[in-house]
């Protein structure tokens, strides 16, 4: 710090003292010279819980109402914020944008509105139990809410739109909302990551498709990009970004159609699947 507050005219100019002066952000020595001690912890008592668009808000009232009288159950001892994922809207439209030709970026901003759409939908289920409609803008307002007992609902697709970079395999945005869900997570350092689906949690393959899949009840990232399995209950971008952990080392998948594993989750016991990043 005394280096930056340090100051020196050269030239009739003034200058702080930094290690980044005068060198390109794209030098791999000066990437690693950029590596924090200590990173703080934003929000370290937030829960982020992501509610899947097609397994659980798709499904109507069966699924939704007593999930939503489980989420207000829980907020009386834990403190959260909800995201929702698109559903069968979502692909309906990323099916017509692909038949208009729509490059990936195009694919990502129509993403977006729709889980804008099931995010107010969720808000106004919750409403009575203080949840309230969180937009990106006022992500900085989130300690306020969640201090006043409300519970925020946000939007968790990551908002790349036009920016979203070309994906390894074919034309969908690679960095969907499980992805955009845990990277609030991380960059809020918060407490735990949890994702409810219409199933009980990983398996070695898709049990809606094979009798005989088994389910995995707790494995490292890598080990699941090693395998390249055909399809996964998360994006694999998310998978991909959790090797890289700073602050939440392990996510949690639990089936949301089965009362009381969100609590069990809470707590910190597997209640489904945790994947965790190996150290």
């Amino acid at each position: 710090m005394s280096e930056i507050i340090n100051k020196k005219k050269e030239g009739g100019r003034l200058h702080l003292n930094s290690k980044f002066m005068r060198e390109s952000l794209v030098s791999k020595e000066i990437a690693k010279a950029s590596c924090a001690q200590d990173e703080v912890d934003i929000i370290p008592y937030l829960n982020v819980i992501s509610v899947g668009g097609s397994s659980i808000l798709d499904r109507g009232r069966s699924a939704v109402y007593p999930l939503v009288e489980e989420l207000a159950e829980v907020n009386k001892s834990y403190q959260f914020v909800i995201g929702v994922s698109g559903g069968a809207r979502m692909r309906h439209s990323l099916a017509i944008g692909l038949d208009f030709g729509l490059p990936t970026g195009g694919l990502a901003t129509i993403v977006g509105a729709i889980e804008e759409q099931n995010a107010l939908m969720m808000y106004s289920l919750m409403a009575k139990h203080g949840a309230v409609r969180v937009p990106k803008d006022h992500y900085t307002d989130l300690p306020h809410y969640l201090e006043n007992g409300m519970i925020p609902v946000l939007t968790t697709n990551p908002p790349h739109h036009y920016w979203e970079k070309p994906p390894k395999r074919g034309v969908l945005p690679e960095n969907g909302s499980d992805f955009g869900a845990y990277m609030t997570a991380e960059v809020l350092g918060a407490r735990s990551m949890i994702f409810i689906k219409d199933q009980d949690g990983l398996y070695d393959k898709d049990p809606k498709k094979h009798s005989d899949a088994q389910l995995i009840k707790r494995i490292s990232a890598q080990e699941i990009l090693e395998k390249d399995q055909e399809d996964l209950i998360v994006d694999y971008s998310l998978i991909e970004m959790l090797t890289k952990a700073r602050h939440v080392k392990e996510i949690h998948i639990i089936n949301g159609l089965k009362r009381g594993l969100l609590i069990e989750a809470l707590r910190g016991k597997n209640a489904g699947t945790i994947i965790y990043k190996d150290e």
